[in-house]
C-alpha cells in the first residue's frame, strides 16, 4: 500500500521548511519511496498556519493535496483542540475550518480527547457537528492507554464503539500497538474490518516498544503490517515516522 509524506516527519520545523524535503521525499524500509500525492499538515510543526504560508504551500506543490491533522496551529497561540472539547475551542475549528477550505483538503482527522471533557457518545456527536462546519468527512482518531486513563478511544472496546458508530475515522497503528501490549491480545478482526471499511479515511503508521508513541520509522513489519494488504482503496496511509531523530530506524 502507498505510504504518504505527514510532516510529522520533520517535527520542530515550520510549516514551510518542512515542506522543502517534499522535493526529496523520505525513503523508509517498510514503505519504500513516500508519496507526496497527499501531505499531512500536523501540529508538530512550528508556527501559524496562515492564509499566507497555505498559498505558498498550494503554489510550490499543485500537484499534492494538503489535509489538516489534529490541532496544527491556526491561530495566534497553539490551543490543544479536540472533538471532546469541541464547544470550547469554537473559535479555533472555525479558523481550522477555513484554512481547510482553503487547501481544498478531501478529509480532516481529529483525535478524540480527554475522557474527563466528554462521554464517548458527545464526542461523537462533535465529530458529526464538525464535518458539518468544514464541509468534508472529519474522521475521529483514537488513543491508547494511560495510567491515568486520560484518553476516550483508549481500548478494543471503545475502538468497536467508534467503528460501530457510523462515524468516519483514522486508525493509527501505532496506537493500537500500544493498545495490543497494554491489554495483552491482538484484535486482528476488528483491525482488518476497521481498515477495510469506507469510513476509513486515513491510516497512520510508526514504530514504538508498545509503552509510547515514539513515533519511530518502521524499520521491519509491525504485527499489523499484512492487514494493510485488505485496507480500503480509498484510505491514504500516512507515515509518521520521526526522519529527524539521531538512530532512526531509516
Amino acid at each position: 500500500m502507498k505510504a504518504h509524506v505527514s510532516l510529522a516527519c520533520w517535527p520542530g520545523l515550520r510549516h514551510e521548511d518542512a515542506a522543502r524535503h517534499l522535493a526529496t521525499p523520505p525513503i523508509e524500509p517498510c514503505f519504500g519511496r513516500l508519496s507526496t500525492e497527499h501531505v499531512q499538515l500536523v501540529p508538530q510543526s512550528m508556527g501559524r498556519l496562515d492564509e499566507a504560508i497555505v498559498d505558498l504551500l498550494r503554489k510550490a506543490f499543485p500537484v499534492t493535496r494538503f489535509r489538516l491533522h489534529a490541532n496544527v496551529r491556526v491561530l495566534a497561540r497553539h490551543v490543544m483542540a479536540d472533538l471532546s472539547n469541541f464547544a470550547m475551542h469554537s473559535g479555533w475549528f472555525s479558523q481550522a475550518a477555513r484554512i481547510s477550505q482553503r487547501l481544498d483538503a478531501p478529509a480532516y482527522t481529529v483525535h478524540a480527547g480527554r475522557r474527563s471533557q466528554a462521554r464517548l457518545d458527545e464526542m461523537l456527536d462533535n465529530a458529526r457537528r464538525c464535518a458539518d462546519l468544514f464541509g468534508c468527512p472529519v474522521g475521529v482518531e483514537g488513543h491508547y492507554p494511560t495510567p491515568q486513563d486520560t484518553w476516550l478511544v483508549s481500548s478494543w472496546e471503545e475502538y468497536r464503539m467508534v467503528f460501530e458508530s457510523g462515524v468516519p475515522y483514522a486508525l493509527d497503528l501505532s496506537h493500537l500497538h500500544i493498545v495490543a501490549t497494554h491489554s495483552g491480545r491482538r484484535e486482528e478482526a476488528l483491525v482488518a474490518e476497521m481498515l477495510a471499511c469506507e469510513r476509513c479515511l486515513e491510516i497512520h503508521v510508526s514504530a514504538n516498544d508498545g509503552r509510547g508513541d515514539r513515533h519511530e520509522v518502521c524499520g521491519e513489519p509491525p504485527w499489523w503490517f499484512s492487514l494493510l494488504d485488505g485496507a480500503h482503496p480509498a484510505a491514504v496511509l500516512f507515515s509518521e515516522g520521526n526522519h529527524r531523530r539521531e538512530g532512526s530506524a531509516a
